[in-house]
C-alpha cells in the first residue's frame, strides 16, 4: 500500500513536471508582450491612467563616456529620485550609437523631468503629454527648451530591424520602439524645406544673425568631438540641421 502511494506520487509530480515545462514558454511570451504591450498602449495614448510620460537615463552626463559602473549607479540614483517624487519609472534599455539603460515615466510633470535632466547633467530628455483626442505629442528637451515635437510612436517591422537608435523594453523579447526626432517624415509643422544648403551670406545678415550663426557653429564642432557620446553627436547634427532651416527662413 505504502509502494502504491509513493509510486502515485512520482507519478503525478512527473505529470506536473510536463504541464509546467509546456506552459514556461507560453508564460514567458505572456510576460514579454504584456510589458510591451503596456508600452505601446501608453504611448498610443490607449491607458487612460497615464496622461503624460518621460523618457530619460542617468548615463554619461555631460555626454561624457562613463564606466559601466558609474552608470549602473547614476540610473540607481535615477531610480530613488524618481520614486522619491511618488514616480514609478518602467525600465528600458536601447542603442543611440552605444547601448543604453533608460526609464520610462508614466504621469511626470514637464517640470520634474526637465529637473531631473539638469540633476543629472544630461543634455536632453523626452517628455509627452496628451491632447483632448487622447493622442500624444512628444516634445525632444534641451535644458528648459523644446527642440523639437512629434506626435507618433513607431513600433513596425521597420522599427525592429532598426540597428541602432530605439529603444525597446527589458524583457528578453526586447521589442523595439521609436519615436522619429529629426525624421522629415515625420514633421508636425507644415511647409517646413528640406533643402539646407545655404547662400552665401552678406556681411549686414552675418551681424543680424550672428547669434544664430555661432550656435550653428558651436553644435558643429560639438558633432566632431570624438570624446563625446554617438548619442550627443548625433543629437548635435540635428539640431545643428534644424538651426540652418531656422537660418535659411530668416534670410
Amino acid at each position: 500500500m505504502a509502494n502504491n502511494i509513493i509510486l502515485l506520487g512520482k507519478t503525478i509530480s512527473f505529470v506536473l513536471d510536463k504541464i509546467m515545462n509546456i506552459f514556461k514558454p507560453w508564460r514567458k511570451f505572456l510576460i514579454r508582450e504584456s510589458g510591451f504591450n503596456r508600452i505601446r498602449n501608453i504611448l498610443l495614448g490607449k491607458v487612460a491612467s497615464v496622461d503624460t510620460v518621460g523618457f530619460m537615463t542617468a548615463e554619461n552626463p555631460m555626454a561624457q563616456k562613463l564606466s559601466k559602473k558609474q552608470n549602473r549607479d547614476l540610473n540607481k540614483e535615477l531610480m530613488i529620485f524618481m520614486r522619491d517624487r511618488g514616480y514609478g519609472p518602467i525600465r528600458i534599455r536601447g542603442s543611440f550609437g552605444s547601448k543604453e539603460r533608460s526609464f520610462m515615466i508614466p504621469n511626470i510633470t514637464r517640470e520634474d523631468i526637465v529637473e531631473a535632466g539638469k540633476y543629472f547633467s544630461q543634455e536632453s530628455v523626452i517628455w509627452g503629454e496628451k491632447d483632448k483626442d487622447n493622442k500624444f505629442a512628444f516634445e525632444y528637451i534641451e535644458g528648459d527648451n523644446t527642440i523639437q515635437k512629434r506626435d507618433v510612436a513607431l513600433f513596425g517591422d521597420e522599427v525592429q530591424a532598426r540597428k541602432d537608435f530605439f529603444s525597446q523594453e527589458r524583457q528578453s523579447a526586447a521589442r523595439k520602439f521609436f519615436i522619429p526626432f529629426f525624421d522629415e517624415q515625420y514633421e508636425m509643422e507644415e511647409g517646413q524645406e528640406s533643402e539646407y544648403d545655404l547662400p552665401e551670406l552678406s556681411e549686414k545678415q552675418t551681424t543680424k544673425h550672428k547669434k544664430l550663426i555661432q550656435e550653428i557653429n558651436h553644435r558643429l564642432r560639438l558633432s566632431l568631438d570624438g570624446l563625446r557620446t554617438e548619442k550627443s553627436r548625433w543629437q548635435q547634427r540635428q539640431i545643428a540641421r534644424l538651426r540652418l532651416r531656422e537660418l535659411k527662413k530668416k534670410l
